[in-house]
């Protein structure tokens, strides 16, 4: 397909062939003066995404899974549970909060 394109530096008006008006355009030689331009049917280039969400984790129950875990771990599961304790309480501490939390919950 024949495209006329008009130069912008000269101001003259050329037939191109499409692929060569667009080489043009893009690197800013000109400019498309035609009425047969048609937009294409747009075609991603980028794989297809499936929008799956995963399930996150069941939390572990408050029971004697507890015990296993050292003072850091016991401090970090209440900060993540919103519970409050003290900073420098210790690991009896803060099983205590956990397991009266899970209970009155």
């Amino acid at each position: 397909m024949q495209i006329i394109i008009k130069n912008t530096k000269t101001g003259r008006e050329q037939r191109l062939d499409s692929r060569l008006a667009d080489l043009l355009v893009r690197h800013g030689r000109g400019r498309y003066m035609t009425r047969d331009m048609a937009a294409q049917p747009y075609q991603s280039k980028l794989p297809p995404v499936s929008l799956q969400v995963p399930m996150p984790p069941a939390k572990p129950p408050a029971g004697d899974d507890l015990d296993a875990l050292d003072a850091e771990a016991l401090h970090k599961l209440a900060k993540e549970r919103g519970i409050e304790v003290h900073h420098r309480a210790g690991a009896e501490k803060v099983r205590a909060a956990l397991r009266e939390a899970a209970a009155g919950a």
